[in-house]
């Protein structure tokens, strides 16, 4: 008898735009674990975080050096993305909360990730925590579609070509922390947070 294939969610992207202090999205993401065969090892073998680099390239474009910090908060997932020797805090940070784990959230779960953003960007952030907050609090309370969210902070502009490489990393942290929680869950939830 073959076996039935396992149902996917939906992953919805929703970006915050340090340029236009705006959100963007939703927007639906595939799952894909292309590139992401490292990340997946290294975040299997440690128990709930890791920190390291990636090596990220474009073609004709010299090879920069990607550090990125992932963390399992047990309701979720955390990321942060920065390039070595580039002043300030990190570059992006992502909140990732697989769809399995959504009604584990806690109810100061938004409260905590821009209090945690406010103490990464300094002064930087002035003027966008009640933008971000509200708009991840509103996301969470929407229970009408089980989705998997990635809640993607650009902390500061960067050049296109960077802005590039650091969204290519930060979507492969994202499909590796939705793959390795399901797993770290369990088998009824492995390969179906998506």
């Amino acid at each position: 008898m073959p076996e039935k294939p396992k149902r996917r969610r939906r992953i919805e992207l929703h970006g915050w735009d340090s340029s236009a202090r705006a959100w963007h999205g939703p927007d639906e993401l595939t799952f894909a674990l292309d590139g992401c065969g490292p990340i997946l090892r290294k975040l299997r073998e440690l128990p709930g975080s890791w920190h390291g680099r990636l090596p990220a390239k474009q073609p004709g474009e010299p090879l920069v050096s990607v550090c990125a910090a992932i963390y399992d908060l047990g309701d979720a997932g955390l990321a942060t993305i920065d390039i070595e020797g580039s002043p300030g805090g990190p570059l992006e940070v992502l909140l990732v909360i697989p769809a399995h784990r959504r009604s584990a959230i806690r109810p100061e779960m938004a409260f905590e990730f821009v209090s945690f953003l406010r103490f990464l960007e300094g002064r930087d952030s002035l003027g966008t925590e009640v933008a971000v907050h509200d708009y991840i609090e509103r996301v969470l309370a929407d229970g009408a579609q089980p989705a998997t969210l990635v809640f993607s902070i650009e902390t500061r502009p960067v050049l296109p070509e960077v802005r590039l490489l650091i969204s290519q990393q930060a979507e492969r942290l994202a499909m590796s922390m939705i793959e390795c929680l399901a797993g770290r869950d369990g088998p009824a939830h492995e390969n179906a947070a998506a």
